[in-house]
């Protein structure tokens, strides 16, 4: 599986998608820490350590530069808040590691944050500065060529992690390819019998699935795919968070980009869906992943399975969908007198939901 070197050429459609979503999430991200009077972590640090060069050979920035420039442009914020920000940036390879300092270095204003730049080993510098981590709110890019990096070591200990999101991308097209041969199974234990039935085009939440069975039982964590195909086969990227906010911020970017479904760059189900040209029949327009939720999202309420507004919104979380997606269902049942609700719909900031939301069956 030798690695490919994207920065010598234009970066392609799905990595502009990438680097889009990447860098619309860590805008979201960077003012939950610094937007309060007073803030509750003084300290955060960002890392992205497989940074590349910095920018393609037109010019186009990678996620190191985003990064710089999107702190950059919070120039006012950061200095009123007196939040400290450490960015953290690794490339392996010594050539790309280079130019990468020549880039950063040509738009980093210190004065706002320190930028400590690694020629180094991911693993090296993930497991020195991991014990920081536990001190400060963290957001980590991790941009592996390939599948070896995100191992289960390295995956559990991520969601240990306080106050932690994470991005990191994956090939998930080799799974398909190469899930038989041993090399393959040092890094991820995806079988040929967990892939059978399964679409090409899902291939993505197979990777999904296999990470979210690592999340110990019981333990409030959220994850989320975004699958992107490039003409070598589909890859994708897999959100973590320990908090609702962080969930709902991703997914709200994720539907930004995929309004039929909130999760690929292209027609992941096959539908040809056109929501510029919608069809006279409105029942056309629906996705089936949308029908399909609002059906089990009606029984799981009416089944006493979702007893509490709060149960409801998690729950449509988890299933790759924004908190306001529950609302017209709410709304339909109130109606159909199925249902009453002591407690106000919301599409925004479900850790602000108050508890008791108790839904009554009638």
């Amino acid at each position: 599986m030798a690695t490919k070197n994207i920065f010598d050429k234009p970066f392609d459609e799905g990595t502009l998608d990438k680097l889009t979503i990447f860098e619309d999430y860590f805008k979201e991200w960077l003012p939950v820490f610094l937007a309060k009077p007073d803030p509750i972590w003084k300290e955060i640090q960002i890392f992205d350590l497989f940074a590349g060069e910095g920018k393609d050979v037109n010019g186009v920035l990678g996620s190191p530069m985003r990064i710089i420039s999107v702190l950059n442009a919070n120039r006012d914020l950061i200095l009123k808040s007196g939040v400290k920000i450490k960015v953290v940036v690794n490339e392996y390879e010594k050539q790309k590691f280079d130019l990468l300092v020549s880039n950063l270095k040509s738009i980093a204003d210190t004065s706002l944050y320190e930028l400590e730049l690694y020629n180094d080993d991911f693993y090296k510098i993930f497991e020195s500065y991991y014990e920081s981590m536990k001190k400060t709110a963290n957001f980590l890019f991790l941009d592996q060529n390939g599948i070896k990096q995100i191992t289960e070591s390295v995956f559990n200990k991520l969601i240990q992690l306080k106050q932690t999101d994470f991005l990191f991308f994956i090939s998930s097209s080799f799974i398909k390819r190469f899930n038989e041969l041993d090399e393959f199974r040092k890094y991820l234990k995806i079988t040929k019998q967990d892939l059978e039935g399964k679409s090409y085009y899902h291939i993505h939440k197979v990777v999904l699935e296999y990470y979210r069975s690592m999340i110990p039982k019981g333990k409030d964590y959220f994850l989320a795919p975004f699958s992107i195909k490039k003409p070598a086969g589909i890859y994708g990227l897999i959100f973590g968070t320990n908090h609702t906010l962080g969930i709902e911020k991703f997914l709200h970017v994720c539907w930004k980009h995929d309004r039929l479904t909130g999760e690929a760059n292209f027609d992941i189900d096959n539908e040809g869906i056109d929501l510029t040209r919608p069809s006279l029949f409105e029942e056309f327009n629906k996705p089936t992943k949308r029908h399909l939720f609002e059906q089990k999202l009606k029984s799981k309420i009416l089944e006493g399975d979702l007893k509490t507004g709060k149960e409801v919104y998690l729950w449509v979380l988890n299933e790759g969908f924004l908190l306001k997606d529950a609302n017209p269902i709410f709304r339909e049942l109130i109606q159909l007198r199925k249902i009453e609700i002591g407690f106000k719909l919301i599409s925004a900031k479900i850790h602000k939901l108050l508890e008791p939301s108790l839904i009554k069956l009638l």
